[in-house]
């Protein structure tokens, strides 16, 4: 078989594991991966603050890159888990050592394929690298704009998504003192970039942008819907046990009115349908899932047991 069959089988075989991201995690470091991560820290200018929220969103957006990877659910926080690095991330025939990956591997895009199996180290972007990140050039948003299209073969990212996400990982920084340990992983985390992208999405239209409905391919606003949707999901991987199945429902119910939103051509129409679905989840599905969090895979006993029941 092809190294891009094998790739495929492995990252699109059903039935797959419960754990979207233990696609992409080396055996033996489930539990590590599933509940702890970098830890993280933004320098943002406050004029840059909204810039910057839009583009953590669209780093955790798999539909960002395209291609293979967006249906495999791989986004940039795949491999930069909070724009670090992923000491766990390996994926056989593009990984060498777990934390490296082939990036001029022909699976995700053609364009930059060299035809040879060279994993390097995945970077933290916290720490100086080959591509500078000065704010009065554009070299940084050129190497992602490259990333996007050649390396993953995604759409063109629209001028706001280039934008965003390279305010964002120009925010990335080391933590104060040094202190780099690891953080729990919680609900919290993706409440935050769910709340990043609607707010998002919503700031951008009363900005002018179009409605996702009449938006193109690489347009902003839809990649910031199909983020808040694929972190609802995200949840209900954690939500899994039986006396979850309403929180489940819930979640269900709020992607797919997100998704419906995503059908509006009218701007005003959307925002004013857009308020409603965020007040609603603050007011209702946020709280209900902060409730039942010590019950679901959040809990690390609760992971490390159903990993062992699952093997």
């Amino acid at each position: 078989m092809a190294l891009a069959g094998l790739i495929a089988a492995t990252l699109l075989a059903a039935p797959g594991p419960s754990f979207q991201s233990l696609k992409w995690t080396a055996p033996g470091s489930e539990v590590a991966a599933l509940t702890q991560q970098p830890a993280t820290c933004l320098a943002v200018d406050r004029r840059d603050e909204g810039a910057v929220q839009m583009g953590l969103a669209l780093f955790n957006t798999p539909t960002l890159l395209g291609g293979q990877a967006a249906r495999a659910g791989l986004s940039c926080a795949s491999c930069h888990v909070n724009g670090r690095d992923n000491s766990h991330f390996l994926l056989p025939s593009l990984s060498g050592a777990p934390g490296t990956a082939d990036v001029t591997n022909s699976f995700f895009g053609i364009a930059r394929a060299n035809g040879h199996h060279d994993p390097v180290a995945i970077p933290d972007l916290a720490r100086p690298g080959k591509v500078p990140r000065a704010s009065g050039d554009g070299v940084l948003a050129i190497f992602i704009r490259n990333l996007i299209v050649d390396e993953f073969s995604g759409a063109e990212p629209s001028a706001s998504t280039l934008l965003a996400l390279t305010q964002y990982v120009r925010a990335v920084a080391p933590c104060a003192g040094g202190d780099d340990r690891p953080q729990k992983r919680q609900l919290n985390d993706q409440l935050t970039l769910i709340r990043a992208a609607v707010e998002s999405a919503a700031a951008e239209v009363r900005g002018g942008s179009a409605a996702t409905g009449s938006a193109g391919e690489g347009a902003v606003i839809p990649l910031l819907i199909a983020g808040a949707r694929h972190q609802l999901g995200l949840i209900a991987e954690r939500y899994a046990a039986k006396s979850l199945a309403g929180e489940r429902r819930m979640l269900l119910q709020a992607s797919t009115r997100l998704r419906a939103i995503s059908d509006h051509q009218d701007s005003a129409v959307f925002a004013a349908a857009l308020d409603r679905w965020r007040q609603d989840f603050d007011g209702k599905i946020a709280p209900r899932l902060a409730a039942r969090e010590a019950s679901s895979l959040y809990n690390e006993n609760a992971v490390t047991a159903f990993l062992a029941e699952k093997n």
